[in-house]
């Protein structure tokens, strides 16, 4: 009869032999038995560490501290028990893992601690072989030497700086002083030793940099628990968490007691919606208090586009808006084949006496996001170059100023005003045209925009589907690029063609003027190849034209 059906007492097991063969693969980090013995240095209270290296034995490490020791070996290599009072339980939930890391890692490990010896064959421990400690003369602190089965660094490092690069990263923010070799190595972002801004919040200790200008580098935040960064994971692309914003750089330390880690790395908070939800509180509340502090101490001009990227708008209505925000044009536009940075080029920042206020009434274009040069916008776009009309890089408060005067518009609006060209008739000197677009020759003319009144202009410029040139002797660049933007079928500005069509333009203006000697010169330069590079002077003497050649 089968047994298939037959009731069965099932418990838990362990397989402890394949338990410890195969224990080791859960430690993934690179390096996480060095942050165990540091962190369990930390716990029995030492007041330093020492880290001593052979240059010789790249294999070889020893850690030695000041704490309070090991009271029971047996706990180092029992499974689950960390062997720490319950106060540190309770505030940072030790795993009773660590010791295992640093066995995975090692040869030999030998350990000195509160007059216990114990020698430890890894290999011959994790095949279930008993290990016995014996009496030793040590009666503070522990010494722990490691025979690793690996270089601690790679060969084509130096043991001086290899050594110290890793150990220094590992430690940033270790809150204990760690020497290797003697020398006491930097803890930069440890809240014993920084020295600039903090923020004492209910989810941790912020140690903040603000910088308004330049912007500050997005990845270059740490988040620290118990000490160690857990937001340089190789999986993510971004740290996470990152308490980093516009204008502040933040290395968080959170409280051990409120966060959840990983195991048995460690090195990275436990992912969970509670967790992004905390992130988030601690993120808000760490805003709040840079913006207290940036009020407090009278910043709000000093760190005005932080604000605004915060979306705090309160802290800065009330102070004047930096020049930088405003710009002015200060060439005429051009159009699609300049670069956005070029086209950034053309304008200026205003200084606080040309910049507008609610009691100047000086009038201004609100939308500066809202920029693009094209054949609609060119003709508006030189009556604000003109009339030197500042545009502002706003933002969305209708609480603020700007928003609410009668002396800024949007682009929008702007572009509905009339904008006119005229040219008085005894300032009208020829006129032709030029591959179907008109060209007039004048000594002056005349823009009007609407609302704002009428500018005499004296330079080049093309309006109105209309190119006027003011006369003058004839020069290499004329404002062709307002109307053919010169791309190959790529898209790239075509340097080549675009030379050859200025050449063709210059020579319209010269019949138009009547310049002979510019039609001869023009027209010997379409003739550069067939005469062999020749260059030659065309000039104008009692009527009589001579052409002479110069190389």
């Amino acid at each position: 009869m089968s047994n298939k059906h037959t009731k069965k007492h099932l418990h838990v097991d362990v397989n402890f032999s394949g338990l410890l063969k195969n224990f080791g693969e859960v430690f993934s980090g690179e390096k996480i038995w060095i942050r165990e013995l540091l962190q369990n240095a930390r716990r029995a209270g030492a007041s330093k560490i020492k880290l001593t290296t052979d240059p010789s034995d790249l294999h070889y490490l020893q850690i030695s501290d000041d704490g309070c020791g090991i009271p029971d070996f047996q706990t180092l290599l029992t499974l689950g028990d960390s062997g720490w009072e319950q106060e540190t339980i309770e505030k940072e939930n030790p795993f009773g893992l660590g010791c295992y890391a640093t066995l995975y890692a090692a040869t030999e490990v030998e350990i000195r601690s509160n007059r216990q010896h114990l020698t430890i064959e890894t290999e011959k421990l994790l095949k279930g072989e008993p290990v016995q400690s014996e009496p030793d003369q040590t009666r503070t602190g522990t010494t722990i030497i490691i025979r690793l089965k690996e270089a601690l660094i790679t060969s084509n490092d130096s043991e001086k700086d290899g050594v110290r690069v890793l150990i220094e990263k590992i430690i940033c923010g270790f809150p204990v002083p760690v020497f290797l070799n003697g020398i006491e190595l930097q803890r930069p972002y440890a809240l014993d030793v920084w020295q600039g801004l903090r923020f004492d919040l209910s989810g941790g200790v912020a140690l903040v940099e603000l910088d308004p200008k330049p912007p500050i580098a997005y990845k270059e935040g740490k988040t620290f628990l118990q000490g160690f960064n857990i937001s340089e994971q190789a999986s993510r692309v971004y740290p996470w968490p990152n308490f980093d914003r516009t204008g502040m750089r933040v290395h968080m330390h959170l409280h051990p007691d409120q966060w959840r880690v990983r195991v048995p790395d460690r090195n990275t908070l436990y992912n969970s919606k509670e967790t992004s939800k905390k992130i988030e509180v601690l993120q808000s509340n760490l805003r709040n208090a840079a913006v207290v502090h940036i009020v407090s101490q009278g910043e709000g001009a000093k760190h005005f586009d932080t604000l605004l990227a915060w979306h705090c708008y309160e802290p800065i209505r009330s102070i004047p808006i930096p020049g930088d925000r405003w710009h002015c044009l200060n060439d005429p536009p051009y159009l699609l084949h300049y670069e956005d940075e070029e086209i950034d080029d053309s304008f200026n920042h205003l200084n606080e006496q040309e910049a507008p206020t609610p009691e100047n009434g000086i009038r201004f274009i609100r939308d500066w996001d809202e920029i693009y040069f094209d054949e609609k916008t060119i003709n508006h776009l030189f009556a604000a170059y003109l009339f030197k009309i500042p545009v502002l890089r706003s933002w969305n408060d209708p609480e603020h100023w700007f928003s609410k005067t009668s002396s800024g518009e949007s682009f929008d609006v702007f572009f509905r005003r009339r904008v006119s060209v005229s040219v008085k008739k005894e300032d009208h000197l020829a006129e032709g045209s030029w591959w179907g677009k008109k060209v007039i020759l004048c000594k002056r003319f005349y823009l009007d925009l609407e609302g704002h009144g009428t500018k005499e202009v004296m330079e080049d410029v093309f309006l109105d589907d209309t190119f006027w040139i003011i006369d003058q002797p004839l020069y290499h660049n004329y404002p062709i690029d307002q109307v053919f933007y010169f791309r190959t079928d790529g898209g790239d500005f075509d340097e080549s063609y675009y030379e050859n069509v200025m050449e063709s333009f210059r020579a319209s203006l010269a019949f138009l003027k009547g310049d002979l000697c510019e039609l001869i010169a023009s027209a010997i330069l379409n003739y550069t190849e067939a005469l062999n590079g020749h260059r030659f002077s065309v000039s104008a003497e009692n009527g009589k034209i001579d052409v002479s050649r110069v190389s």
